[in-house]
């Protein structure tokens, strides 16, 4: 069974079995703390706990998602959910593969059917179940009521419940028990899922976390599953899948060397697209060089990938529902808030916006009355990603440009002090933003234009670092050196190296990231005789030749 990959040629395709990883699953719902450390880990700790939350919560696997449980009972409904690019529908494709080549289920169902819900006209003409059941053998004449005498060796896949945006619960007279009737899409899924047609049959439902309450209303006794995305083993071995030994090194180096990228890597969509870019690059260098050089960039292509996904939704792109979601995100980076209330989505009209879906999950937590629901992006750096993203969108009108800005200047300042750490990666995004490729990128993306204000503030607050007295050291400089290592312009650091003419980072370990953000700012400073103190900085050969381009601007090293 090939797959869909956006990167192949005609007549090309990608077969399912030689991509496919398998994935972490749980069968039970984490509480809320967990979920809060899960949002805001990072690198190795981030992967550590999505490990233990899969051995804390039940994992599982797809060949037991129709085992007993502990009291014997077998489920005839599972739900499968999770966030977008988390791997639903490729999981769902591997199930009917290994169906079909007698490799799962064989005993537990003769006949296995995929209903895509995005696929559907809810609006279109009467229909019955062995109507649909004839569609789906195309070609060949169907074998409907062989299939039909024997519904509990029947399984439905119901994949992407989340894509029924205007699914609307028919009125139980309009419900039909019988395959044979001819009823509307709405009545026909809602008998399936109510079970009141063919209540002996399995399903397995996939929906995004948004949705999932909305399908408790329907189902009885359902089994919950959940896909957190890669083990850092999975990780691992899709990257080996897609490419030869020596690339897959080369790009697990690269992910591995940027806590941030490392940290989103865990979806896998987000390695898809890291995999492909890497790839295209690797066919005629054997190293990663701009297209995916700085954090920033990794972020842009995956907003670009996620909404060319979804785009096949909207007749235009919501622009001014993205840029509420962006100022949500803005409220809760600079509350310390990752985890939103219903009365949060009301304050910036996102309570029906068609972008909840995408880039916010929903979680029903469980209260010492009753439960609530609370709201969260992918993860906090995805939160902390569009929250650059809101400053440097152009605002209309021109009063609301002016408040923006008014903002950036105030986070700015505020950016460095003691207690405000929590603006690190925000304001990283912004210098990253800011670059003239990828504000080009961003607007074809978005369909918008970005703001010309952004990249004079940013100016304005690197030559207030460079006439800072004494200059900044330590921590303090490589934070701010990161700043214009993903802003990617040399003039920037031209303007304020000059300051920097001692640099120790002794005594602390440095990243690769750190590695190549300070050979950059070397590498453009306007003077060639720096200082470098690099001792006990744990460094590599890896590390000192991500060093080289800047090393020549140096002439003391320790």
């Amino acid at each position: 069974l090939p797959i869909e990959d956006s990167n192949c040629l005609l007549g090309e395709s990608t077969p399912l079995s030689e991509r496919y990883v398998e994935l972490l699953i749980v069968r039970k719902h984490r509480p809320q703390m967990q979920r809060e450390h899960e949002l805001t880990a990072t690198g190795r700790l981030h992967m550590s706990i999505l490990e233990a939350s899969a051995a804390d919560h039940t994992s599982t696997d797809i060949k037991d998602l129709f085992d007993p449980d502990e009291s014997g009972r077998t489920p005839r409904t599972v739900v499968m959910q999770g966030s977008a690019g988390i791997g639903k529908t490729m999981t769902v494709q591997k199930i009917m593969l290994d169906w079909a080549s007698g490799d799962l289920y064989s005993d537990l169902f003769d006949y296995v059917f995929c209903i895509r819900c995005r696929e559907l006209d809810l609006a279109g003409e009467a229909s019955s179940l062995a109507d649909h059941i004839a569609k789906w053998y195309q070609d060949t004449p169907a074998p409907v009521k062989e299939i039909l005498a024997h519904p509990e060796k029947l399984l439905f896949i119901i994949d992407g419940f989340d894509e029924l945006h205007c699914f609307l619960e028919p009125a139980r007279d309009h419900l039909c028990d019988d395959p044979y009737s001819k009823v509307s899409m709405e009545a026909l899924l809602s008998s399936l899922l109510r079970k009141e047609l063919l209540p002996k049959s399995s399903l397995l439902i996939t929906t995004r976390p948004g949705a999932a309450e909305r399908l408790q209303g329907y189902l009885k006794f359902p089994r919950f599953t959940e896909i957190l995305g890669f083990s850092e083993k999975g990780r691992r071995k899709y990257f080996f899948k897609f490419f030869d030994n020596k690339q897959a090194l080369i790009a697990l180096s690269f992910i591995e060397n940027n806590s941030v990228v490392s940290t989103i890597c865990f979806i896998p969509m987000v390695c898809w697209i890291i995999c492909s870019v890497i790839k295209v690059e690797l066919e005629s260098k054997d190293e990663i060089t701009d297209t995916m050089d700085t954090t920033t960039k990794v972020f842009v292509q995956f907003l670009h990938n996620l909404l060319k996904h979804e785009s096949k939704k909207w007749k235009t792109f919501p622009l001014n529902e993205f840029r509420k979601l962006c100022f949500l995100a803005r409220a809760g980076v600079l509350g310390q808030k990752i985890l939103f209330e219903e009365k949060d989505l009301k304050e910036h009209n996102l309570e029906t916006s068609v972008l909840k879906d995408p880039f916010l999950d929903r979680r029903a937590f469980r209260k010492v009355i009753g439960r609530h629901s609370l709201y969260s992006f992918l993860h906090l750096c995805f939160q902390e990603f569009f929250a650059a993203v809101s400053y440097i969108l152009q605002q209309e009108p021109t009063e609301e440009q002016a408040n923006n800005m008014e903002d950036l200047k105030t986070l700015l300042a505020e950016y460095g002090k003691p207690g405000n750490e929590h603006l690190t990666l925000t304001v990283r995004f912004i210098f990253g933003l800011s670059n003239e490729d990828v504000c080009t990128f961003l607007e074809q993306t978005l369909q918008c234009k970005t703001s010309n204000l952004v990249k004079p503030l940013l100016f304005q607050k690197v030559e207030e670092v460079a006439s800072e007295n004494p200059p900044r050291k330590g921590y303090h400089l490589l934070e701010f050196l990161h700043c214009l290592f993903e802003n990617q312009e040399a003039e920037f650091a031209k303007c304020v190296m000059h300051r920097f003419q001692e640099i120790n980072f002794s005594f602390k370990t440095l990243s690769m990231l750190d590695c190549r953000a300070l050979a950059f700012c070397l590498q453009h400073s306007t003077i060639k005789d720096h200082s470098l103190d690099l001792t006990y900085c744990r460094l590599k050969s890896h590390h000192l030749e991500a060093l080289r381009p800047g090393i020549q601007n140096s002439t003391t090293l320790e």
